[in-house]
């Protein structure tokens, strides 16, 4: 966990942009205000977006953070991921941005972001089997999975059907890794995943398309943490 201990995963926004707009407000707007309520990471996820308009979202989330994090005198670091585009992070990284990546099953190989990025970022990864856990340990590339989906969800068309907090809880006492579990994850389910022993919980339309993403985020993670 020594590579984690600075940050504090037990709430873990992902970005949605169309959520975010249905709901009047912007990427970085939404990750600012769940940041205030309690969101320890962001990561900035956008399939649709050009690697040009991607890493301006991401920049915007980076700024609006460093922005809350000084407002609310929040001490604790917030580390940004960006979803897939490893390339975009290599870049920002280059540029002076601190950023980490988290990758999928049909991405690029941990190990070879892992040369691409250098020592420094943290990785991410999407596991969902213990095949999938076990090549993750294997690859010595990867610091933190994401196991899912918890509960069916819709922020993924393609997603398969739910897991449930049984099935979360026996595969993160295998991971070997530290695991949030993700998928159609709200303040109920927060409460259903404590003791499962993930570090925390993911989070997506609970927050981006809530209306008071601050007041959600708070909630949300009181949930999952019992605080």
């Amino acid at each position: 966990m020594s590579r984690l201990a600075p940050y504090d995963f037990s709430l873990y926004l992902v970005t949605d942009t169309a959520q975010c707009a249905r709901a009047g407000r912007t990427v970085a707007e939404t990750a600012a205000l769940a940041v205030a309520g309690g969101a320890g990471v962001v990561q900035v996820r956008d399939k649709t977006a050009t690697d040009a308009a991607f890493r301006v979202l991401v920049e915007d989330v980076l700024d609006a953070i460093a922005r809350v994090r000084r407002a609310e005198g929040i001490a604790r670091e917030v580390p940004v991921f960006v979803n897939d585009r490893v390339r975009v992070a290599r870049d920002l990284g280059r540029d002076g941005r601190a950023v980490h990546v988290h990758i999928g099953q049909s991405d690029a190989p941990p190990a070879e972001v892992r040369d691409l990025l250098g020592p420094a970022p943290l990785i991410g990864l999407s596991v969902a089997t213990s095949g999938e856990l076990r090549a993750a340990r294997e690859s010595g590339a990867v610091d933190l999975v994401g196991i899912g989906p918890a509960y069916d969800t819709a922020t993924k068309a393609d997603a398969p059907s739910g897991i449930g907090p049984e099935r979360i809880a026996l595969l993160a006492a295998e991971a070997g890794l530290p695991g949030v579990a993700i998928g159609g994850i709200d303040a109920a389910r927060a409460a259903e995943l404590r003791g499962t022993g993930v570090v925390g919980v993911c989070a997506v339309s609970a927050i981006c398309l809530a209306e008071d993403p601050r007041e959600a985020s708070a909630r949300m993670r009181a949930a999952f943490t019992g605080e």
